[in-house]
């Protein structure tokens, strides 16, 4: 791997209908395949397409994503040796990735994923073939990701913080009224 780390995830591009889809993730962590809705715009699909999906998606971090819906896509590889009708779940979420395929599709091909060796892997008629993964690519979406998490901490700490001013300001109000009632309510005692 010339001396690169091999921490990096398994990024890989496939054909999704027609289309090359370059900044796919491999996560045999995820239940459930991904496509995102920038993406699936960008493939000039039609909302019309979608089905309505009847789950949510939960994220490690407890976040729930409600999908667009769901759509049934081919995907096949450049070999020729892989051709799969898969059904995506169509989310619309910021991500530097395109999609993410997960654990059932790669059972579904009888594939083995290994991102220390940046190859897909899986059996065809001829024998095993592999997709390579990018590295370069990968990197490029690590980077993008922590970004998009540093932007969107950045943003929930003004959150906080305004809601902090917020409810002081509240607070410093109610002191100040209580402290004008008590004030009218000496001055209209009688002497």
């Amino acid at each position: 791997m010339n001396g690169q780390a091999h921490s990096d995830p398994l990024v890989i591009t496939l054909i999704i209908e027609e289309w090359g889809v370059r900044r796919i993730l491999v996560d045999s962590g995820s239940s459930v395949e991904v496509l995102f809705y920038e993406t699936f715009k960008r493939m000039e699909l039609s909302d019309d397409i979608l089905v309505p999906s009847t789950y949510r998606i939960y994220g490690f971090n407890g976040t729930v994503t409600i999908p667009k819906g769901e759509v049934t896509l081919r995907v096949s590889d450049r070999g020729g040796y892989l051709d799969t009708l898969t059904t995506f779940c169509v989310v619309d979420v910021t991500s530097p990735y395109e999609a993410i395929i997960g654990r059932p599709w790669i059972a579904g091909i009888k594939g083995v994923a290994s991102s220390y060796h940046q190859r897909l892997r899986f059996p065809t008629y001829k024998g095993i073939a592999e997709v390579v993964g990018d590295p370069q690519a990968a990197r490029q979406c690590m980077q993008a990701d922590a970004h998009i998490n540093e932007e969107r901490r950045v943003r929930q700490r003004g959150e906080k913080k305004k809601a902090k001013e917020s409810k002081v300001a509240e607070e410093l109000q109610k002191v100040i009224s209580q402290a004008v009632m008590a004030y009218e309510a000496q001055g209209s005692e009688p002497s």
